[in-house]
């Protein structure tokens, strides 16, 4: 009798094949692509594989499950809790513990993939689900590492049609999408320069202490597998509750602390409103570098270039962790007592400050000005309009992927460049490689993977 591992799979590759090398031959599916199937089938249902439930998961899982269009195929999470808990919600669906399982022998059962896992593990997932032919949902920061960023770029060379959406739900806030429409249109002059910060770094429910060491291993819990949970990772990591389920944020190997945790949420309004290209150079500043844990008190001034619709010939943009602002008085504004994650957008004729959730206050002549015209915007659903193009619409998504790694690179640029505090690093997107540093290229560029954990190549 044939044991489960010597399945074949639909491209001809046995379960242990594909565990093995983390990834299968994309040529020869028994099933049409999923954008195929949306053209001959206009009534057909998107079939969703979820990799990640518990968590950040459980609000995607919230926002699609009742799309009529839409049905869960199946889920994957490596605690065993969440895995009996989406069962009773969904009986239908079929559930695994390692997310290549789905890719190895069930291949035809989903048509996209949502990604909903600790950092580290976003880019091997995401394109292994881009090199089958899937639609992708991706948690930001979209990668961990700056090499992950061209992995992505060219798996969407190679997968034009593929239908992304980055995980940064509050762009499509009304708010938000106002402050884009007031800053495209110039409604106050050309701007000058930029000031984002996230909120302060200390122990939590998300973040450890800044610099912290892992803690000593406890015993690994019957529910969780340890083993899949650390993915890519080479080195083992000791089990502690300061890395699973939340803080693996806080760590190097794992997450990017503050700055990678929100850059996509604050950063994004500049790249909606100017298109940026990619930043010309990183500077952070850091009271030392980081470790084992992601530090703190980090001030990073990133360059762009100018001109054009800029009122300067660099475009500054100033990313600060730790709730560092700027001084509103060196920048004309009255002194204003304003709290974490905001981005602030000084032009020519006045200055606009967003709050993450999308609160809007805008400065004129130095002064607050309460009657400042809104644009009209359209009502957008973040994930319905993503599933929606998945089944073949046509609506406009705030942050496919070919714009999510772009808002991503300047969040990791911050983050890696605290291992070389006070050191300018100048960055080259299109090779992307640091063309002044070669111990950086050598450090912070990327990682090794473990075996059968690597993004695949996607042809």
């Amino acid at each position: 009798m044939k044991t489960p591992y010597s399945k074949k799979t639909a491209a001809g590759f046995n379960r242990r094949d594909f565990l093995a090398t983390g990834s299968i031959a994309a040529a020869g599916l028994v099933t049409l692509s999923p954008w195929a199937r949306a053209q001959v089938n206009k009534n057909s249902k998107l079939r969703l594989f979820q990799i990640g439930v518990g968590g950040i998961g459980g609000l995607e899982y919230g926002k699609l499950k009742d799309h009529l269009r839409v049905e869960y195929a199946g889920f994957c999470d490596v605690d065993s809790r969440e895995l009996d808990r989406i069962r009773q919600a969904q009986p239908k669906a079929w559930v695994v513990k390692d997310y290549r399982e789905a890719f190895a022998s069930r291949l035809g059962d989903f048509d996209a993939v949502i990604v909903e896992t600790p950092d580290f593990n976003h880019a091997a997932m995401m394109i292994t689900a881009l090199a089958h032919h899937k639609h992708v949902y991706g948690q930001k920061p979209l990668v961990q590492q700056l090499d992950e960023l061209r992995l992505v770029r060219e798996a969407l060379k190679a997968r034009p049609k593929a239908v992304t959406q980055m995980g940064n739900q509050r762009a499509c806030n009304t708010g938000r999408m106002q402050a884009v429409e007031i800053l495209k249109n110039n409604q106050l002059g050309r701007p000058v320069e930029a000031w984002v910060w996230t909120g302060g770094v200390s122990r939590g429910t998300y973040f450890t202490e800044p610099w912290n060491q892992y803690t000593a291993g406890k015993p690994v819990p019957e529910y969780l597998d340890w083993n899949l949970w650390q993915g890519p990772l080479t080195a083992p990591l000791p089990y502690s509750e300061d890395l699973a389920p939340r803080r693996w944020r806080g760590f190097w190997e794992t997450g990017g602390g503050q700055l990678a945790d929100w850059g996509c949420h604050l950063l994004d309004l500049l790249y909606f409103a100017y298109d940026l290209p990619s930043p010309e150079s990183v500077l952070t500043h850091s009271p030392k570098p980081s470790t084992t844990g992601h530090s703190a008190h980090n001030q990073s001034t990133l360059t762009y270039p100018g001109g054009g619709k800029f009122a300067r010939d660099k475009f500054v943009v100033h990313y600060n962790d730790d709730a560092l602002m700027p001084s509103f008085t060196s920048l004309g504004l009255p002194p204003t007592k304003v709290g974490a994650n905001h981005t602030m957008v000084v032009c020519t004729e006045g200055t606009l400050m967003l709050q993450a959730d999308g609160k809007i206050t805008v400065f004129r002549k130095g002064k607050v000005v309460a009657n400042e015209p809104m644009p009209q915007v359209e009502p957008r659903h973040h994930w319905h309009d993503w599933a929606d193009n998945c089944l073949g619409a046509n609506k406009p998504l705030w942050t496919p992927f070919q714009i999510g790694w772009r808002i991503t690179e300047p969040a990791l640029l911050a983050v890696k460049a605290t291992r070389f505090p006070g050191q300018e690093l100048q960055w080259d997107s299109a090779s992307c490689r640091f063309t002044n540093h070669d111990e950086a290229n050598q450090k912070i560029l990327a990682r090794t993977y473990r075996a059968g954990f690597a993004p695949p190549a996607v042809s």
